[in-house]
């Protein structure tokens, strides 16, 4: 399929489902730049391929900061995938960011077995989790990881309890979410498109995080407070400007 845009100055690849046969077509066309975005397993390549990653860690560790401040029991809890790069990421920065807004906070995680046949696709399974580290205590559940994640933020608010979600659409809001950790893949294309334009083009893998305005906090339909808001971006600034770091 990529074969047929052979000819174009630049050809954007916006799925993981694409890493393969993107590498190939760089290597078969090295006239022809190529951008794969957000791959699940990061490509080694040709000098004409680009590879966009976002700092899904930078993300969570503002959720987890703001768990640390939500919360009242001082127990915090995070659902993730089955222990990919991507979910060891978000529990790192999740439980990092956690600690450091409340120092002392209990930060409770659970990964997706790794015998579970549906990575990323158990809802059920997530919800089980988060009734469980409801029954700890726990009461702001953060859910990363597809329909797993999503799963745990109906568990959270079947348990009355606040949520933190990771890339969710306001369509999927259960009613708990108070914000949820984004990459803003628009802005990251949007960069890479003007650099070749420019004629600055630069291949290999670039991450890109609160530095460059890729990552952040999205609100829910329960935002947090004027206050709370506020010192969570004081710690978005010290992470954009290298002065703290995720853990990851």
């Amino acid at each position: 399929m990529l074969q047929a845009y052979t000819g174009y100055d630049l050809v954007i690849a916006g799925s993981f489902l694409l890493t393969d046969p993107v590498v190939e077509a760089a290597r078969a066309n090295p006239a022809t730049h190529y951008l794969l975005v957000d791959p699940i397993v990061v490509p080694s390549g040709p000098s004409n391929l680009a590879v966009l990653t976002f700092r899904n860690d930078q993300a969570a560790f503002l959720a987890g900061a703001l768990a640390g401040i939500v919360t009242q029991t001082g127990v915090v809890a995070g659902v993730y995938g089955p222990e990919g790069a991507n979910d060891r990421g978000n529990r790192a920065g999740f439980e990092h960011g956690a600690l450091y807004a409340r120092p002392g906070v209990r930060a409770l995680g659970a990964y997706q077995p790794a015998q579970d046949g549906s990575p990323y696709l158990n809802p059920v399974w997530g919800a089980d989790q988060a009734r469980a580290f409801a029954s700890e205590r726990a009461d702001v559940i953060f859910g990363a990881g597809g329909t797993t994640g999503e799963g745990a933020l109906l568990g959270a608010a079947q348990s009355g309890i606040v949520c933190l979600g990771a890339d969710i659409d306001a369509s999927n809001d259960p009613g708990c979410l108070l914000a949820t950790s984004m990459k803003f893949v628009d802005r990251g294309v949007r960069m890479t498109v003007a650099d070749a334009i420019a004629g600055r083009w630069q291949g290999g893998t670039r991450a890109l995080g609160l530095a460059e305005n890729a990552v952040g906090l999205s609100p829910g339909l329960r935002p947090p407070q004027p206050g709370q808001l506020e010192q969570v971006q004081s710690i978005a600034d010290l992470l954009a400007a290298g002065k703290l770091t995720t853990g990851a």
